[in-house]
């Protein structure tokens, strides 16, 4: 019989709380929690965290931290100090959780280690439609180009953004006046999370590359957007009822 015991590595973040609430939106239980890090990182923003519909996703309440989401829902999870993800207890705590499928919900800008690449597939979720997005800010990039958003799910590997590409999936742009960086961006990834853990579930199997459209190295990725592009973003979002 397959094995289908799930792992979550979440740092204290928005993305790991919109990951948590929409899992369990969805009646999906993961079998272990591994929360790293010392720091919450706490949303800036001066856009509305909640918007009355956003095409029917599941919208992440942060006024929650991931310590207070895990207490709510009272499942089982493990803390580590450790910031670093290479760091020796950090990984002596995946390993004693024996993930068959790890999902990773990390900081900003950390890349996983080889040493956990290794030993287990570990799911990622990429704001982006890939290959043609890869790198950083990439929902912007999309919003500018396409006048649309796109999530990609991905096991990684360890250059950014190319490891197999699993499922994607397009969405619409966001409401206008919603937060971008903290909501929607992290309400489509944790959309397609679930898709995808909701298939592996019922049958492990399905994790499997698409056919199609495989990832080019070699292309370059994109960087952090300039605040004027990602200004012209937001104005695209805020004024699509007007140009409709």
């Amino acid at each position: 019989m397959n094995s289908s015991h799930l792992v979550l590595l979440c740092a204290r973040t928005a993305r790991s709380v919109a990951y948590l609430q929409a899992l369990h939106a969805a009646g999906i239980v993961p079998d272990q929690v591994l929360v790293y890090g010392q720091s919450n990182s706490t949303p800036h923003t001066a856009r509305a965290w909640q918007a009355a519909k956003a095409q029917g996703l599941f919208l992440p309440d942060l006024k929650e931290d991931v310590s207070t989401c895990l207490a709510r829902l009272g499942w089982p999870h493990v803390t580590c100090t450790a910031d670093n993800l290479d760091d020796p207890a950090l990984l002596a705590c995946v390993e004693k959780a024996a993930p068959d499928l790890l999902v990773y919900s990390g900081y900003g800008g950390q890349l996983v280690p080889a040493t956990l690449l290794e030993r287990y597939p570990v799911l990622h979720i990429h704001s982006g439609w890939l290959p043609d997005y890869r790198g950083s800010t990439t929902i912007y990039y999309q919003i500018l180009e396409q006048r649309q958003c796109a999530a990609s799910a991905l096991l990684l590997d360890e250059t950014i953004d190319t490891g197999p590409v699993l499922a994607r999936k397009v969405y619409p742009l966001p409401p206008a006046g919603l937060d971008v960086d903290y909501v929607y961006d992290n309400a489509i990834r944790a959309d397609l999370l679930v898709q995808v853990v909701a298939a592996w579930r019922q049958d492990p199997a399905s994790l499997k590359p698409l056919t199609e459209a495989p990832l080019q190295a070699e292309a370059p990725p994109y960087f952090i957007i300039h605040p004027l592009l990602k200004h012209l973003a937001l104005l695209a979002v805020d004024q699509q009822e007007t140009q409709t």
